[in-house]
């Protein structure tokens, strides 16, 4: 028959488990349910209440089972919208809870141990940043420290505290040397993920979306150029092309996505002709569960670990082969000279010159461009008469336009006659369909903050729009709208563009960051994730296939092994640094221990070695050097060690005391100011 497990309520490392976990769940505050998220805290509450002693009975695992019984009913019902991925994600939160409640027994609190550890493992999927990774280590120390204070209750949480900190330092060197020769292998399997987590851009654009997106200061992606960093007015970063437009909003067109599905079957990829100069850099973006990547226009992969992961449209538009859920680091090369002439095909002809079907849609706009187009032949021409028209009919730049439900474009052009890019973008690029100028609407981002040399943070509220236009052999031209409206925006940012109250009105967090001291701080945390970003989590298959030829020379299965073969030496042999020094310590009677413990705080006070004499010997040379008090503590230490190394076996309890007096005197004679 296997034992009963003892009850384990009221003990202190119930309580720190308890806190543990609560505290985790709420770092996963947003892809919770808010009700997952109630429960977890309120099982920690209880828990918080039985330890006080303000209650008692542990609820039954009949009333445990039904609730949890009616959370999983609720959960499904939710998994429909909030996707597979998040729906583990609660579900094990919420298991947690409920064991939590009913943690009475050893193995509930081995249990959610257990699962706490899986829930600081999810934790590394939505937050990679090097503030919540020494957050998420913090937490796995106290999940520790919980654990040994369930086995070693006698002693202090402090005393917990520190064991576990020194074999967490003593560990980092052999994790170091496994996450460096351990191979990189891609991950088994794709993780869905729910529509609640996709961040940024979408491939459906109305002229008012860009704008809200100024009002986030989230960072989208880092830049690093092996070189100087461009000029402003060439950071021209790509994410979307948009085709499709329906009067209201530009999206990405079905046959457009139609025509990269059989491409992808048929295997073909766009390989444009490539000239001139180039800018070469490595770009790590932040998560956000979409297929488009981030260039400079032509980009391509400058090496084989980014050209496996990337697509190449014939839009210009980079793609990735897996949604970005996690930080995706890849290199580029950009050649803003490169002929962009080479991919006007039928299907191009066709989509960027698509018109709304309603025919009433915009109808000011429609008699405009018919205007213009009677005017002028030839389209250089009629591009040049709608740029006029914005710089001499008062257009303003603004973060926060006036809604244009009904005719967005007519209303724009004609009436407010005030926007944000998107509205120039998408009011121009309407405009030249309508003229019969194949011409299409480009989301991305523009400029970027210098955090270093050769390094640009681009942020959400760098979001912009332009155009592109097929102008005969020219092939596409970029036509930037806002860069003759606000000409300040292209050159130092938006929010030069822009009345100082409105950059960011609606994001006091992100104001107060413009402070001095705290943008310092905010620098300064830039720069510490930015290189974790890229020496850490951008530590892929490629780098540490370059680190091994640069150790080795040339990778071979012989020096592979004998790499392993050198680590492994060396771990035993920290290992053995460490075991050995406290194995001999566990020799030694704790009586012999601790009375040489005291000797040599009493040689480093007095300066006076005991070599080879006896106890009586050496407290007799050391008595007159000595402060009276700790004199008179020593000589009685000394006849307390006599007698219970000399004299018959002793009771456990006068060995206790000893060693409790060595303390004692050790930490009195450290106080003591020098002889």
């Amino acid at each position: 028959m296997q034992p009963i497990d003892k009850p384990i309520r009221n003990q202190t490392a119930s309580l720190l488990m308890a806190i543990v976990f609560c505290i985790l769940s709420i770092s996963l505050f947003e892809p919770l349910l808010f009700w997952v998220l109630l429960i977890a805290i309120c099982a920690t509450a209880m828990r918080v209440v039985m330890y006080i002693g303000w209650y008692q009975p542990v609820p039954s695992s009949r009333t445990i089972n039904l609730l949890g019984l009616l959370c999983c009913v609720c959960l499904v019902w939710f998994s429909f919208s909030i996707g597979l991925l998040l729906t583990m994600v609660n579900l094990l939160i919420l298991a947690g809870a409920l064991k939590l409640m009913l943690l009475n027994a050893p193995r509930d609190l081995f249990h959610l141990f257990c699962t706490a550890l899986f829930v600081i493992g999810m934790g590394f999927t939505f937050h990679q940043s090097f503030v919540m990774t020494l957050f998420y280590g913090l937490l796995t120390l106290a999940l520790l420290v919980a654990l040994a204070r369930y086995f070693t209750p006698s002693q202090a949480v402090s005393w917990h505290a520190k064991r576990v900190l020194t074999m967490g330092i003593q560990a980092l060197p052999i994790a170091i040397l496994l996450f460096l020769i351990v191979p990189k292998l891609p991950p088994l399997w794709k993780m869905p993920v729910g529509k609640s987590t996709e961040t940024g851009l979408t491939d459906t654009v109305s002229p008012g979306d860009i704008a809200s997106l100024t009002q986030s200061s989230e960072l989208v992606f880092r830049a690093t150029f092996e070189g100087p960093v461009p000029e402003p007015h060439e950071r021209y970063w790509r994410a979307i092309t948009l085709e499709q437009f329906d009067g209201k909003q530009w999206t990405v067109s079905p046959l457009r996505k139609q025509a990269r599905q059989q491409y992808r079957l048929l295997n073909y990829e766009f390989s444009p002709s490539l000239s001139g100069s180039w800018w070469q850099y490595e770009v790590i973006a932040q998560p956000t569960n979409k297929h488009w990547l981030y260039g400079i226009d032509i980009a391509v992969p400058a090496d084989h670990a980014s050209d496996q992961m990337i697509w190449r449209g014939a839009d210009y538009q980079i793609l990735s082969e897996s949604p970005l859920s996690t930080r995706r680091a890849y290199r580029l090369r950009s050649y803003p000279n490169a002929d962009m002439s080479q991919t006007l095909e039928s299907l191009d002809q066709r989509l960027n010159l698509q018109k709304p079907e309603t025919p009433a849609v915009n109808p000011l706009t429609q008699e405009w461009a018919r205007e213009i187009a009677a005017r002028f032949s030839n389209p250089e021409d009629r591009i040049k008469a709608v740029l006029e028209y914005f710089i001499t009919q008062g257009f303003s730049y603004t973060l926060t336009p006036p809604a244009m439900p009904d005719q967005p474009v007519d209303d724009f052009l004609f009436t407010h006659q005030q926007g944000f890019c998107s509205h120039y973008a998408s009011a121009m690029a309407y405009t030249l369909r309508l003229m019969d100028i194949p011409a299409r609407m480009v989301a991305g981002y523009h400029g970027g903050e210098v955090l270093q040399p050769g390094v640009l943070s681009v942020y959400q509220y760098d979001a912009h729009a332009w155009v592109e236009a097929w102008i005969g052999e020219q092939g596409w031209v970029r036509f930037d709208p806002t860069a003759v409206i606000a000409p300040q925006r292209i050159q130092f940012g938006i929010q030069q563009a822009v009345e100082e109250e409105a950059f960011l009105a609606n994001n006091q967090l992100a104001r107060l960051k413009q402070l001095p001291f705290l943008a310092d701080l905010q620098m300064l945390y830039s720069l510490m994730d930015y290189q974790w970003s890229r020496w850490v989590l951008g530590f892929d298959a490629q780098r540490q296939q370059n680190l091994l030829a640069l150790l080795l020379g040339k990778v071979t299965g012989k020096s592979i092994t004998y790499l392993v073969l050198a680590i492994f030496g060396v771990i035993s042999l920290l290992l053995a640094l460490y075991f050995i020094p406290h194995w001999r310590k566990q020799q030694m009677e704790p009586v012999v221990l601790w009375y040489q413990k005291a000797v040599t705080a009493v040689a480093g006070y007095t300066g006076i070695q005991r070599e080879n004499l006896g106890p009586q010997a050496y407290q007799d040379k050391v008595f007159t050097h000595l402060p009276p008090a700790s004199s008179a503590q020593f000589r009685s230490l000394s006849e307390q060690y006599i007698r219970l190394q000399y004299q018959p076996a002793q009771p456990e309890r006068k060995t206790a005391a000893f060693v409790s007096d060595c303390k004692a005197f050790i930490r009195q004679i450290r106080r003591q100011p020098a002889a």
